[in-house]
């Protein structure tokens, strides 16, 4: 890992800690109160260290979260960079046994009984470097104290409070070589409203996961706290760095224990029913063919017969339930380019002697002063026109495209290039429900605008409902 990644985990890192303290307004009380908390709490570092973090260090980062945001909680860059910290092994295999022979031994008492040994001369072993050494060891106080926790999660008390994100196997849908391709069901559900941002997409990788969560922040403004699984993608540096830089507090549930995810559960049943099986039997049939028309019928269903329907659980509609906005807890929207910033792949890459670098088969020209250094990247895999880099800390701009090979990364499918050719259509015997919800979508968002549709032979006259 470079030195630019290290600081950006940490600062995510950092982020995680306080979020709780500056994603929403607090009153003292309260916010004294998730301090303590905060403050009692194990955190696994970047580094794979179980530490506590003290509460004055917790309102240190707080206050310069407060000044100069995601910035101002990157490290300071080291003087002493390079330089050799590492604890004679004799010391360490001593430090660690006078631990395990009594855990609740602090480090400056462990420090001195090595001075008073002889093992170590006076000063030479720094607080911090052993509590570090003995945290990799897997014997910091943090954990070999670790107490039990309980936590219990209701429902949100307002709009983009709290979200909770998952994905699902879907769909088969036969691609052009005669396999069945598998479509991904990427959901996010509003936990107060119960309101559902939705897509398929032919993969289920960090791209589609970033593109469904950069949908719903358009669509609704931004959360508080996004609440996923432990899969890979939701457990990914690009998911955490993004939700700190754009100030939402990201939560996991445990391991094999999805407690609190049971409404994002509940919605795949139900589109799983009320959707899926019937855009299933018209893929098996020949009428659906292409996964533009799977979005096509999908965003109807989850308009109409979903966001815009009085909820079994709260009796109000999704789509009214997230209007009513808390006056306390106005809705945040975002910035489209920080938006885009935020979902940013990052990479390390070395610079050639005449000031060049490669990415992904595509040569760019990069600043003069930055030649045979290692510099950190961002881009968007979609579009690798624009290069963004850094190093050092330094933003040093774009690079200059010398020669595009490709226009997208090849970890990720190449944007939709049209319709495929249609399969022999065979007359489906299933009533057409999902034929009907269209239909009745294409009604609605003609009523709401307005506007009057004319009648055609298929269709009651003036728009009317038959």
């Amino acid at each position: 890992m470079s030195s630019e990644e290290s600081r950006q985990s940490t600062a995510t890192f950092r982020f995680q800690v306080i979020a709780p303290l500056v994603v929403r307004e607090l009153g003292a009380r309260e916010r004294a109160h998730i301090l303590r908390d905060l403050a009692n709490r194990l955190w696994k570092t970047p580094d794979g260290r179980t530490i506590r973090v003290h509460g004055r260090t917790i309102a240190r980062w707080v206050a310069r979260y407060r000044a100069q945001g995601y910035a101002g909680l990157l490290p300071e860059v080291r003087v002493d960079r390079g330089a050799h910290r590492r604890l004679p092994e004799q010391v360490l295999a001593r430090a660690i046994a006078l631990r395990q022979e009594d855990p609740s031994r602090s480090v400056r008492t462990i420090i001195r009984i090595l001075e008073l040994e002889g093992l170590a001369q006076p000063g030479q072993v720094k607080r911090t470097t052993l509590s570090h050494a003995l945290c990799r060891a897997g014997v910091s106080r943090a954990e070999v104290t670790r107490a039990k926790e309980t936590f219990k999660l209701r429902e949100a008390p307002y709009p983009n409070a709290l979200w909770q994100i998952d994905t699902q196997h879907a769909l088969y849908l036969p691609g052009s070589d005669g396999r069945r391709r598998t479509l991904y069901l990427v959901a996010c559900l509003d936990d107060y409203s119960r309101h559902v941002v939705a897509r398929f997409y032919p993969a289920d990788d960090r791209p589609c996961l970033a593109d469904l969560l950069k949908r719903a922040i358009i669509a609704r403004g931004k959360p508080e706290i996004l609440y996923a699984d432990n899969g890979a993608n939701y457990r990914s540096n690009l998911l955490a760095n993004a939700c700190a830089q754009l100030g939402i507090e990201l939560r996991h549930s445990r391991p094999y224990r999805p407690a609190g995810r049971g409404k994002i559960e509940r919605w795949f049943r139900t589109a799983d029913t009320r959707f899926n099986r019937e855009a299933q039997a018209l893929i098996d049939h020949g009428r659906i063919t292409t996964l533009e028309q799977v979005q096509e019928f999908f965003a109807a269903w989850l308009h109409s017969e979903y966001n815009a329907r009085v909820h079994s659980s709260t009796h109000e509609a999704p789509n009214d339930r997230l209007a009513r906005v808390h006056p306390d807890h106005p809705t945040v929207w975002v910035d489209p380019q920080a938006l885009a910033h935020a979902f940013l792949w990052t990479q390390t890459r070395v610079v050639s002697a005449v000031a060049t670098i490669s990415v992904e088969g595509n040569d760019y020209q990069v600043d003069p002063a930055l030649a045979r250094r290692k510099v950190t990247i961002r881009f968007d895999p979609y579009d690798l026109r624009t290069i963004h880099v850094a190093w050092d800390g330094r933003d040093y701009g774009r690079a200059t495209p010398l020669e595009l090979a490709r226009e997208y990364s090849r970890h990720v499918r190449p944007p939709a290039a049209g319709q495929s050719e249609a399969a022999e259509q065979v007359p489906a015997e299933r009533t057409p429900f999902l034929d009907m919800v269209l239909a009745q979508d294409e009604l609605r968002r003609f009523a709401e605008a307005g506007r009057t549709r004319f009648a055609t032979p298929d269709s009651p006259a003036n728009g009317g409902e038959g």
